[in-house]
């Protein structure tokens, strides 16, 4: 692959995790570090510039806050050649938004952490037609991709964006479980963490019911459970987090528009 520069701007988690991700794959990609606050940063020990000079080829990658982007926009979009790629991870804003301030290619990103170890899923979405500076190729060696309609943006961001924490927030409530019912926590810590990596043992091409129904004995113990979360409205739950997600990033998207 030709040379390509990429400058992240933003290096918190995301950003940090995006830097391990390329760091990763290709010798031929030179990163480039923006943070305002870099000494606060997970990857303080780099060199990251609190500000952008000049940059004239390659691909910018926004990290910051979506509430930070006007700003951003007003302060750097002059110092951005029109032939970057401005590729945007930011919840909530919108190809069309960035399109009002830069008239270069745009795409747009829903990567989570998971992209550190070059083992996520990076939905996308992009107003042009060609791999631009084969950053596709590039994202393919990240993790698994897909092109989506931006309109589904809001609904994936819910599922992808905010999934893992809600996983993570059911296992922090089986371990209070596992404890509350007389398991020490450590314990109860450790066989959570050894259960959600074996789950990928069970994934295959089947519905998710399906395997479900193949782990689940009739009137044993993991059904007693599962009808216990049905009794209780799981289904509910669930859709009430995805609908909230959503809501947060329509509004978002609007609040932006509206500045």
């Amino acid at each position: 692959m030709a040379k390509l520069d990429i400058h992240i701007v933003g290096i918190g988690n995301l950003g940090s995790s995006l830097v391990s991700g390329l760091n990763n794959i290709d010798d031929n990609l030179s990163l480039y570090l923006y943070d305002q606050k870099p000494e606060l940063s997970p990857l303080r020990h780099l060199v990251i510039q609190n500000e952008i000079s000049s940059i004239k080829s390659g691909v910018v990658i926004l990290c910051i806050k979506p509430k930070d982007i006007k700003e951003f926009i007003q302060s750097n979009s002059h110092k951005i050649s029109k032939d970057v790629l401005i590729c945007s991870v930011l919840a909530g804003v919108e190809i069309n938004y960035l399109e009002k301030s830069f008239s270069n290619n745009i795409i747009r990103l829903m990567p989570n952490l998971a992209i550190k170890d070059n083992s996520g899923f990076i939905p996308y979405a992009k107003n042009y037609k060609e791999d631009y500076l084969s950053f596709l190729n590039v994202l393919e060696r990240l993790g698994k991709i897909s092109e989506y309609d931006e309109n589904l943006f809001h609904v994936i961001t819910a599922i992808y964006g905010s999934g893992p924490a809600w996983y993570l927030e059911l296992s922090s409530k089986i371990v209070d479980a596992a404890a509350a019912s007389g398991l020490e926590r450590s314990e109860a810590n450790k066989i959570i963490k050894e259960l959600i990596k074996s789950l990928d043992s069970l994934l295959s091409d089947d519905e998710f019911s399906e395997t479900v129904a193949k782990i689940k004995s009739p009137n044993g113990t993991t059904e007693a459970g599962l009808n216990s979360l049905d009794s209780d409205s799981f289904d509910k739950i669930i859709l009430n987090a995805i609908n909230s997600a959503t809501f947060k990033s329509k509004t978002i998207s609007r609040e932006i528009d509206n500045e």
